[in-house]
């Protein structure tokens, strides 16, 4: 069983202007429920009991919003992101008496999640006996090189990805949506990580040395999980 989770919440929101300006990204909503509110109930809906969410802008909304996670039948921790440089580098923000040694799942907080769709990755973690799991997405070359590349074989094994890849360096239509499960090692894993060109520690760039190194890697094909959009804000 998959127990503890940590969840990507420090982000401006650059995409989301103005609305971000006074509303931090994963509360913004859609239905009348912020989108923080998806990614609990599918945390807590596929076994999770314990999570930690790092945070950065707008804080405190966060934190009144969540409360101790009772509502979500979760224990919940934060944890602050002093700079944003990444994913990865968030995943570091994480108090070192937060980790235990135990597989994590790692999701961002700005997806509209069906309720199901973590306990789906859960479920093919099982199945495959994997070390790591993650969630991909069907996209467009001109999305793609925004996000990532993963290469795949006939059984899903991950055999690489790319974060941002170049045009040439595609290698198929599928992308990580940042959606994983990872066992322990890949705190050590990011200590490993050189800051990219854009000054940020790439989570994909932990994982991809996890590839090469043997670690077991499975992608489950999702459908892309909706991204709040400014026309959301009318309903």
């Amino acid at each position: 069983m998959i127990k503890s989770a940590v969840l990507l919440a420090a982000g401006r929101g650059k995409r989301q202007r103005p609305y971000t300006d006074i509303t931090p990204k994963p509360l913004l909503e859609l239905n009348g429920r912020a989108t923080l509110d998806y990614v609990l109930r599918a945390v807590s809906k596929a076994g999770i009991e314990r999570v930690c969410i790092v945070t950065n802008h707008l804080e405190e909304k966060i934190f009144e919003y969540v409360g101790d996670g009772r509502k979500w039948n979760l224990s919940v921790t934060f944890a602050h992101q002093n700079e944003l440089r990444g994913n990865g580098d968030a995943l570091q923000s994480v108090p070192r008496d937060w980790i235990q040694d135990e597989p994590v799942m790692v999701v961002a907080t700005d997806y509209i999640l069906e309720e199901n769709s973590l306990l789906d990755l859960v479920d093919t973690h099982k199945q495959h006996k994997a070390d790591i799991t993650m969630s991909l997405k069907e996209c467009s070359v001109e999305e793609l090189s925004a996000r990532s590349s993963v290469d795949v074989d006939s059984d899903w094994r991950v055999r690489r990805i790319i974060e941002k890849p170049k045009r040439e360096e595609i290698m198929s239509p599928y992308a990580a949506s940042v959606m994983f499960i990872f066992p322990p090692a890949i705190w050590e894993y990011l200590s490993k990580v050189q800051p990219s060109e854009r000054g940020e520690i790439e989570l994909q760039s932990a994982v991809d040395m996890m590839i090469h190194d043997g670690f077991k890697t499975f992608g489950l094909l999702q459908s892309a999980p909706l991204e709040w959009k400014q026309e959301y804000s009318a309903g």
